[in-house]
Protein backbone atom coordinates (compact mmCIF):
# COMPACT_ATOMS: atom_id res chain seq x y z
CA UNK A 1 0.00 0.00 0.00
CA UNK A 2 1.43 3.39 -1.01
CA UNK A 3 1.76 6.34 1.35
CA UNK A 4 -1.02 8.08 -0.57
CA UNK A 5 -3.29 5.06 -0.18
CA UNK A 6 -2.51 4.92 3.55
CA UNK A 7 -3.31 8.62 3.86
CA UNK A 8 -6.61 8.17 2.06
CA UNK A 9 -7.41 5.14 4.19
CA UNK A 10 -6.59 7.08 7.35
CA UNK A 11 -8.98 9.85 6.34
CA UNK A 12 -11.90 7.51 5.83
CA UNK A 13 -14.83 8.36 8.11
CA UNK A 14 -15.08 4.71 9.14
CA UNK A 15 -11.59 4.90 10.71
CA UNK A 16 -12.65 7.84 12.85
CA UNK A 17 -15.80 5.95 13.76
CA UNK A 18 -13.84 2.87 14.87
CA UNK A 19 -11.35 4.95 16.83
CA UNK A 20 -14.20 6.75 18.56
CA UNK A 21 -15.73 3.41 19.51
CA UNK A 22 -12.43 2.14 20.86
CA UNK A 23 -11.85 5.35 22.86
CA UNK A 24 -15.11 4.66 24.68
CA UNK A 25 -14.25 1.00 25.32
CA UNK A 26 -10.57 1.45 26.18
CA UNK A 27 -11.14 1.84 29.96
CA UNK A 28 -12.79 -1.58 29.90
CA UNK A 29 -9.73 -3.03 28.13
CA UNK A 30 -7.47 -1.29 30.65
CA UNK A 31 -9.35 -3.08 33.42
CA UNK A 32 -9.25 -6.35 31.48
CA UNK A 33 -5.48 -6.15 31.06
CA UNK A 34 -4.91 -5.29 34.71
CA UNK A 35 -7.13 -8.08 36.01
CA UNK A 36 -5.58 -10.63 33.64
CA UNK A 37 -2.09 -9.78 34.91
CA UNK A 38 -3.15 -10.29 38.53
CA UNK A 39 -4.90 -13.54 37.63
CA UNK A 40 -1.86 -14.87 35.78
CA UNK A 41 0.45 -13.90 38.64
CA UNK A 42 -1.77 -15.81 41.06
CA UNK A 43 -1.93 -18.87 38.81
CA UNK A 44 1.84 -18.87 38.28
CA UNK A 45 2.41 -18.50 42.01
CA UNK A 46 0.17 -21.50 42.70
CA UNK A 47 2.19 -23.55 40.21
CA UNK A 48 5.48 -22.27 41.72
CA UNK A 49 6.65 -20.86 38.38
CA UNK A 50 9.21 -18.08 38.75
CA UNK A 51 9.05 -15.37 36.12
CA UNK A 52 11.71 -12.88 35.18
CA UNK A 53 9.12 -10.37 34.06
CA UNK A 54 5.44 -10.00 33.25
CA UNK A 55 4.80 -7.12 30.87
CA UNK A 56 1.43 -5.75 29.88
CA UNK A 57 -0.10 -2.97 27.88
CA UNK A 58 -3.44 -1.93 26.46
CA UNK A 59 -3.17 -0.60 22.93
CA UNK A 60 -3.56 3.17 22.94
CA UNK A 61 -5.91 4.90 20.52
CA UNK A 62 -3.06 6.20 18.35
CA UNK A 63 -1.69 2.68 17.84
CA UNK A 64 -5.19 1.40 17.19
CA UNK A 65 -5.74 4.04 14.52
CA UNK A 66 -2.39 3.28 12.91
CA UNK A 67 -3.08 -0.47 12.85
CA UNK A 68 -6.48 -0.28 11.19
CA UNK A 69 -5.30 2.45 8.81
CA UNK A 70 -2.11 0.85 7.50
CA UNK A 71 -3.33 -2.70 7.27
CA UNK A 72 -4.26 -4.06 3.88
CA UNK A 73 -7.09 -5.86 5.64
CA UNK A 74 -10.49 -4.20 5.56
CA UNK A 75 -11.96 -4.48 9.01
CA UNK A 76 -15.66 -4.96 9.47
CA UNK A 77 -15.45 -4.67 13.27
CA UNK A 78 -11.82 -3.97 14.24
CA UNK A 79 -12.50 -3.90 17.98
CA UNK A 80 -13.42 -7.57 17.70
CA UNK A 81 -10.97 -8.45 14.92
CA UNK A 82 -7.80 -6.86 16.33
CA UNK A 83 -6.68 -9.56 18.76
CA UNK A 84 -4.01 -7.71 20.74
CA UNK A 85 -5.88 -4.73 22.16
CA UNK A 86 -4.92 -6.24 25.49
CA UNK A 87 -1.38 -7.64 25.46
CA UNK A 88 0.57 -9.57 28.09
CA UNK A 89 4.05 -11.05 27.89
CA UNK A 90 5.27 -13.69 30.36
CA UNK A 91 9.04 -14.18 30.46
CA UNK A 92 10.28 -17.29 32.27
CA UNK A 93 13.81 -18.33 33.12
CA UNK A 94 13.86 -21.84 31.72
CA UNK A 95 12.69 -23.46 28.51
CA UNK A 96 11.20 -26.30 30.55
CA UNK A 97 8.78 -23.83 32.14
CA UNK A 98 7.31 -22.81 28.79
CA UNK A 99 5.23 -25.97 28.49
CA UNK A 100 3.97 -25.64 32.06
CA UNK A 101 2.86 -22.05 31.48
CA UNK A 102 1.28 -22.97 28.14
CA UNK A 103 -0.67 -25.80 29.73
CA UNK A 104 -1.85 -23.45 32.46
CA UNK A 105 -3.12 -20.98 29.84
CA UNK A 106 -4.80 -23.81 27.93
CA UNK A 107 -6.59 -24.93 31.10
CA UNK A 108 -7.68 -21.51 32.31
CA UNK A 109 -8.75 -19.71 29.13
CA UNK A 110 -10.68 -20.22 25.93
CA UNK A 111 -8.09 -20.31 23.13
CA UNK A 112 -8.60 -18.82 19.66
CA UNK A 113 -6.67 -21.47 17.73
CA UNK A 114 -6.80 -19.69 14.39
CA UNK A 115 -4.94 -16.65 15.76
CA UNK A 116 -2.60 -18.42 18.19
CA UNK A 117 0.83 -19.73 17.18
CA UNK A 118 3.69 -21.66 18.70
CA UNK A 119 6.71 -20.40 16.79
CA UNK A 120 8.80 -23.29 18.09
CA UNK A 121 6.89 -25.52 15.66
CA UNK A 122 7.05 -23.12 12.71
CA UNK A 123 10.79 -22.57 12.23
CA UNK A 124 12.65 -25.16 10.19
CA UNK A 125 15.92 -26.52 11.68
CA UNK A 126 17.99 -24.36 9.33
CA UNK A 127 16.08 -21.17 10.09
CA UNK A 128 16.81 -18.63 12.80
CA UNK A 129 14.44 -16.57 14.86
CA UNK A 130 12.93 -16.26 18.29
CA UNK A 131 10.64 -19.08 19.35
CA UNK A 132 7.95 -17.23 21.22
CA UNK A 133 4.49 -18.67 21.83
CA UNK A 134 1.47 -16.47 21.17
CA UNK A 135 -2.00 -17.21 22.53
CA UNK A 136 -5.14 -15.26 21.73
CA UNK A 137 -7.51 -15.92 24.62
CA UNK A 138 -10.90 -15.14 26.07
CA UNK A 139 -12.14 -15.81 29.57
CA UNK A 140 -13.43 -19.31 30.14
CA UNK A 141 -17.18 -19.76 30.53
CA UNK A 142 -16.81 -20.69 34.19
CA UNK A 143 -14.85 -17.50 34.92
CA UNK A 144 -17.34 -15.38 32.98
CA UNK A 145 -20.03 -16.63 35.37
CA UNK A 146 -18.20 -14.99 38.28
CA UNK A 147 -19.60 -11.58 39.18
CA UNK A 148 -16.23 -9.79 39.13
CA UNK A 149 -15.46 -11.06 35.61
CA UNK A 150 -18.91 -11.12 34.01
CA UNK A 151 -18.67 -7.64 32.44
CA UNK A 152 -15.39 -8.65 30.73
CA UNK A 153 -16.80 -11.69 28.94
CA UNK A 154 -15.98 -11.80 25.23
CA UNK A 155 -12.91 -9.54 25.38
CA UNK A 156 -9.74 -10.90 23.81
CA UNK A 157 -6.11 -10.67 24.85
CA UNK A 158 -2.84 -11.81 23.36
CA UNK A 159 -0.53 -13.61 25.80
CA UNK A 160 3.07 -14.16 24.70
CA UNK A 161 5.27 -16.67 26.51
CA UNK A 162 9.04 -16.86 26.06
CA UNK A 163 12.28 -17.43 27.95
CA UNK A 164 14.70 -14.70 28.99
CA UNK A 165 17.06 -15.59 26.16
CA UNK A 166 14.26 -15.78 23.60
CA UNK A 167 13.21 -12.33 24.78
CA UNK A 168 16.77 -11.06 24.38
CA UNK A 169 16.85 -12.40 20.82
CA UNK A 170 13.49 -10.78 20.01
CA UNK A 171 14.53 -7.43 21.47
CA UNK A 172 17.92 -7.29 19.73
CA UNK A 173 16.70 -8.56 16.36
CA UNK A 174 13.85 -6.03 16.51
CA UNK A 175 16.37 -3.29 17.20
CA UNK A 176 18.37 -4.47 14.18
CA UNK A 177 15.09 -4.57 12.19
CA UNK A 178 15.71 -8.18 11.10
CA UNK A 179 12.33 -9.85 11.48
CA UNK A 180 12.76 -12.42 8.72
CA UNK A 181 15.69 -14.33 7.33
CA UNK A 182 15.33 -12.71 3.93
CA UNK A 183 15.73 -9.27 5.54
CA UNK A 184 19.33 -10.01 6.51
CA UNK A 185 22.19 -9.07 4.18
CA UNK A 186 23.97 -12.21 3.00
CA UNK A 187 27.26 -11.08 4.54
CA UNK A 188 25.64 -11.01 8.02
CA UNK A 189 23.41 -14.06 7.73
CA UNK A 190 25.96 -16.58 8.98
CA UNK A 191 26.63 -14.49 12.09
CA UNK A 192 22.95 -14.38 12.96
CA UNK A 193 22.61 -18.14 12.42
CA UNK A 194 25.46 -18.72 14.87
CA UNK A 195 24.04 -16.30 17.42
CA UNK A 196 20.60 -17.88 17.23
CA UNK A 197 22.12 -21.34 17.72
CA UNK A 198 24.17 -20.15 20.70
CA UNK A 199 21.10 -18.71 22.42
CA UNK A 200 19.16 -21.93 21.89
CA UNK A 201 22.06 -23.92 23.28
CA UNK A 202 22.32 -21.55 26.25
CA UNK A 203 18.61 -22.07 27.00
CA UNK A 204 19.20 -25.82 27.12
CA UNK A 205 22.33 -25.48 29.26
CA UNK A 206 20.64 -23.22 31.83
CA UNK A 207 17.86 -25.78 32.15
CA UNK A 208 20.45 -28.53 32.60
CA UNK A 209 22.20 -26.47 35.29
CA UNK A 210 18.92 -25.98 37.13
CA UNK A 211 18.23 -29.70 37.11
CA UNK A 212 21.76 -30.51 38.28
CA UNK A 213 21.46 -27.92 41.06
CA UNK A 214 18.24 -29.57 42.26
CA UNK A 215 19.91 -32.98 42.25
CA UNK A 216 22.97 -31.63 44.07
CA UNK A 217 20.74 -30.04 46.71
CA UNK A 218 19.19 -33.43 47.42
CA UNK A 219 22.65 -35.00 47.72
CA UNK A 220 23.71 -32.31 50.23
CA UNK A 221 20.53 -32.80 52.24
CA UNK A 222 21.21 -36.52 52.43
CA UNK A 223 24.87 -36.04 53.43
CA UNK A 224 24.06 -33.58 56.21
CA UNK A 225 21.26 -35.79 57.53
CA UNK A 226 23.82 -38.61 57.80
CA UNK A 227 26.22 -36.39 59.78
CA UNK A 228 28.65 -35.66 56.93
CA UNK A 229 29.90 -32.10 57.44
CA UNK A 230 33.15 -32.13 55.49
CA UNK A 231 31.41 -30.19 52.73
CA UNK A 232 32.63 -27.05 51.01
CA UNK A 233 30.90 -23.89 52.17
CA UNK A 234 28.87 -22.58 49.26
CA UNK A 235 25.35 -21.34 48.64
CA UNK A 236 23.77 -24.80 48.51
CA UNK A 237 25.47 -26.25 51.59
CA UNK A 238 24.85 -23.10 53.67
CA UNK A 239 21.14 -23.06 52.81
CA UNK A 240 20.69 -26.66 53.91
CA UNK A 241 22.85 -26.21 57.00
CA UNK A 242 20.81 -23.20 58.13
CA UNK A 243 17.63 -25.15 57.63
CA UNK A 244 18.66 -28.25 59.61
CA UNK A 245 21.45 -27.33 62.05
CA UNK A 246 20.60 -27.82 65.77
CA UNK A 247 23.23 -25.17 66.59
CA UNK A 248 21.42 -22.63 64.41
CA UNK A 249 18.09 -23.53 66.02
CA UNK A 250 19.60 -22.95 69.47
CA UNK A 251 21.04 -19.59 68.44
CA UNK A 252 17.65 -18.57 67.06
CA UNK A 253 16.07 -19.45 70.42
CA UNK A 254 18.65 -17.27 72.21
CA UNK A 255 18.03 -14.43 69.76
CA UNK A 256 14.28 -14.56 70.34
CA UNK A 257 14.81 -14.40 74.10
CA UNK A 258 17.04 -11.39 73.51
CA UNK A 259 14.23 -9.55 71.70
CA UNK A 260 15.12 -10.07 68.04
CA UNK A 261 12.13 -10.41 65.68
CA UNK A 262 11.98 -13.18 63.09
CA UNK A 263 8.51 -12.40 61.63
CA UNK A 264 8.64 -13.21 57.89
CA UNK A 265 11.53 -15.64 58.30
CA UNK A 266 9.69 -18.00 60.66
CA UNK A 267 8.46 -20.25 57.86
CA UNK A 268 11.27 -19.67 55.37
CA UNK A 269 14.25 -21.20 57.13
CA UNK A 270 17.31 -19.24 56.04
CA UNK A 271 15.56 -16.01 55.05
CA UNK A 272 18.69 -13.82 54.99
CA UNK A 273 20.66 -14.09 51.75
CA UNK A 274 22.95 -17.10 52.33
CA UNK A 275 25.56 -15.67 49.97
CA UNK A 276 26.37 -13.09 52.66
CA UNK A 277 27.19 -15.88 55.11
CA UNK A 278 29.42 -17.55 52.53
CA UNK A 279 31.30 -14.24 52.19
CA UNK A 280 31.73 -13.89 55.97
CA UNK A 281 32.86 -17.50 56.37
CA UNK A 282 35.54 -17.08 53.71
CA UNK A 283 36.60 -13.83 55.37
CA UNK A 284 37.35 -15.57 58.69
CA UNK A 285 38.91 -18.66 57.09
CA UNK A 286 36.05 -21.16 57.44
CA UNK A 287 36.12 -23.36 54.36
CA UNK A 288 33.80 -26.23 55.19
CA UNK A 289 30.57 -26.88 57.08
CA UNK A 290 32.43 -28.79 59.78
CA UNK A 291 34.49 -25.74 60.76
CA UNK A 292 31.40 -23.52 60.82
CA UNK A 293 29.52 -26.05 62.93
CA UNK A 294 32.39 -26.15 65.44
CA UNK A 295 32.49 -22.35 65.77
CA UNK A 296 28.74 -22.19 66.34
CA UNK A 297 28.92 -25.01 68.91
CA UNK A 298 31.69 -23.20 70.81
CA UNK A 299 29.67 -19.98 70.74
CA UNK A 300 26.67 -21.39 72.58
CA UNK A 301 28.30 -20.66 75.94
CA UNK A 302 28.60 -16.91 75.37
CA UNK A 303 26.15 -16.17 72.53
CA UNK A 304 23.05 -15.42 74.61
CA UNK A 305 24.73 -12.62 76.59
CA UNK A 306 26.36 -11.33 73.42
CA UNK A 307 23.09 -11.28 71.49
CA UNK A 308 21.42 -9.45 74.35
CA UNK A 309 24.08 -6.74 74.13
CA UNK A 310 23.67 -6.49 70.35
CA UNK A 311 19.89 -6.18 70.70
CA UNK A 312 20.15 -3.62 73.50
CA UNK A 313 22.48 -1.46 71.38
CA UNK A 314 19.71 -1.02 68.81
CA UNK A 315 16.97 1.40 69.84
CA UNK A 316 14.32 0.06 67.46
CA UNK A 317 12.81 -3.25 66.40
CA UNK A 318 15.41 -5.47 64.77
CA UNK A 319 13.95 -7.96 62.33
CA UNK A 320 16.46 -10.66 61.47
CA UNK A 321 16.79 -14.20 60.15
CA UNK A 322 18.69 -17.29 61.32
CA UNK A 323 21.39 -16.51 58.77
CA UNK A 324 21.82 -12.99 60.06
CA UNK A 325 22.18 -14.25 63.64
CA UNK A 326 24.95 -16.57 62.45
CA UNK A 327 26.73 -13.58 60.92
CA UNK A 328 26.49 -11.72 64.23
CA UNK A 329 28.00 -14.73 65.99
CA UNK A 330 30.89 -14.95 63.51
CA UNK A 331 31.60 -11.24 63.96
CA UNK A 332 31.54 -11.75 67.72
CA UNK A 333 33.94 -14.68 67.45
CA UNK A 334 36.39 -12.96 65.09
CA UNK A 335 35.98 -9.19 65.77
CA UNK A 336 39.58 -8.34 64.95
CA UNK A 337 39.16 -9.55 61.38
CA UNK A 338 36.53 -6.99 60.44
CA UNK A 339 36.39 -3.32 59.55
CA UNK A 340 33.37 -1.19 58.77
CA UNK A 341 34.11 -1.27 55.04
CA UNK A 342 33.85 -5.06 55.01
CA UNK A 343 30.09 -4.77 55.37
CA UNK A 344 29.42 -2.54 52.38
CA UNK A 345 28.84 -5.61 50.21
CA UNK A 346 26.27 -6.85 52.73
CA UNK A 347 24.16 -3.71 52.20
CA UNK A 348 24.72 -2.58 55.79
CA UNK A 349 24.58 1.07 56.72
CA UNK A 350 27.82 2.29 58.29
CA UNK A 351 26.08 3.08 61.56
CA UNK A 352 24.87 -0.53 61.87
CA UNK A 353 28.33 -1.87 61.07
CA UNK A 354 29.92 0.46 63.62
CA UNK A 355 27.42 -0.53 66.30
CA UNK A 356 27.77 -4.27 65.69
CA UNK A 357 31.58 -4.09 65.68
CA UNK A 358 31.56 -1.95 68.81
CA UNK A 359 29.55 -4.56 70.72
CA UNK A 360 31.71 -7.38 69.30
CA UNK A 361 34.88 -5.69 70.47
CA UNK A 362 33.53 -4.68 73.86
CA UNK A 363 34.50 -6.45 77.03
CA UNK A 364 31.94 -8.02 79.28
CA UNK A 365 30.82 -11.13 77.44
CA UNK A 366 32.61 -14.43 77.58
CA UNK A 367 34.77 -14.86 74.52
CA UNK A 368 37.06 -17.83 73.85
Amino acid sequence: MSKQEKRIRNDLPEVDHFVSQYTIKKPLYDEFTSKLVELLKALLRIRSIDTQLIESRTKDTGSFREKISRSSKRYVDPIREVTDLSGIRIIVYYEEDLDIVCQLIENEFEIDRSNSIDKRTVLRPEEFGYQSIHFVVKLSRSRCDLLEWHHLAGLQAEIQVRTVLQHAWAAISHKLQYKHEEDVPQVLRRRLFRLSALLELADEEFMSLRNRTAALTQEIEQQLSEGETNLEINLLTIEEFLRTSPEVKQLVAYAKKSGFSFKEYESEGAGYDPSYIVTICKKVGLINISSLKNVLQESLGWSQAYLQKQRKASNKEWEVSPGFICILILIGRFPDQFEVGDFNNLDWHNEIALRVLSVANAKGHEMP
